[in-house]
């Protein structure tokens, strides 16, 4: 009986003498099927016994080096998470994975898409207030983040004499962080503002810019 090892998926089997010699050699490996000469990949008992030892001791580093390479996958997918949101092809993929592992995914902004419908502005210059209404509109073919509005008063000669921001929870009358495609939201936003103010400008302009 001799031990003998499969070229091709390097499965080690023993083979009786008298079989090998009555094939002329050849065998078949029963695990993937190959025809080789057993005596031409033979093997002593004592390689056989290492070979199997050093497999062993190997495994577990196969399985740690896959696991640190999928931790490091997982690492750069995270770390890219806001540009591939952006992108139609990986987005879905991307808002699955981080409603399940709570990444915080913020939705993008493109405050140029947005657009205020039928806005009614009053100055009222007895009183000292200006009331803005109007209907928030999200352009975009994607969801994304609500952006700041930007109030900025003029005086008569439309020299701008105060600017004051505003987040969506305070501009929008039914605040909420980001609007879908084609989403509306009403807007309401009351203010006491200068005597001498005589004009006004409206912005949005995404969280964190101006």
């Amino acid at each position: 009986m001799i031990l003998t090892q499969c070229p091709s998926c390097r499965t080690l089997f023993r083979v009786e003498g008298e079989a090998l010699e009555a094939c002329g050699g050849a065998v078949r490996c029963g695990e993937c099927g190959a025809v080789f000469q057993a005596d031409v990949y033979r093997l002593d008992e004592a390689a056989g016994k290492t070979g199997g030892r050093a497999l062993r001791r190997r495994w577990p580093f196969a399985v740690a080096a896959g696991l640190l390479a999928m931790g490091l996958f997982v690492q750069a997918l995270y770390a890219a998470r806001q540009p591939l949101a952006r992108i139609a092809m990986t987005r879905p993929v991307i808002h699955i994975v981080c409603r399940a592992l709570a990444c915080g995914l913020a939705h993008p902004a493109a405050p140029s898409r947005f657009r205020l419908l039928a806005p009614e502005v009053h100055l009222v210059g007895a009183s000292h207030v200006l009331r803005i209404r109007a209907r928030l509109e999200n352009t975009a073919n994607f969801r994304q983040t609500v952006p700041h509005l930007a109030v900025t008063l003029l005086d008569a000669s439309g020299t701008r004499i105060a600017r004051a921001d505003f987040p969506a929870r305070v501009f929008l009358r039914h605040p909420r962080a980001a609007l879908g495609p084609g989403g509306q939201a009403g807007v309401g936003l009351t203010l006491r503002i200068p005597a001498r103010a005589a004009g006004y400008k409206l912005m949005l302009f995404a969280t964190g810019r101006r």
